[in-house]
């Protein structure tokens, strides 16, 4: 990724190819064949920014609640019997 990284900042045709083709472009420059099921993609940081972050995949959302939501919606009244055995 270095050696990608350093010819992308001086060769302008092999960094417009990593941002249209980075597979075919990766190839033809270092003869590295990355599998087709392997995404990727390459950005540039346009000049305003002063970072780029890549934020990570949302967390699963289940239909389960969690241990508070199950205090809070579980039966009963808090009343025991001590002859009852459940």
């Amino acid at each position: 990724m270095k050696q990608v990284l350093e010819l992308s900042a001086v060769d302008m045709s092999f960094r417009r190819r990593l941002l249209d083709a980075p597979h075919e472009a990766i190839r033809d420059a270092f003869g590295i064949h990355v599998p087709p099921h392997f995404r990727m993609r390459f950005v540039e940081r346009d000049a305003d920014i002063d970072a780029l972050v890549v934020l990570p995949e949302p967390a699963a959302t289940t239909d389960e609640l969690d241990d508070a939501d199950l205090d809070s919606v579980s039966g009963g009244n808090g009343w025991t019997d001590p002859d009852v055995p459940w």
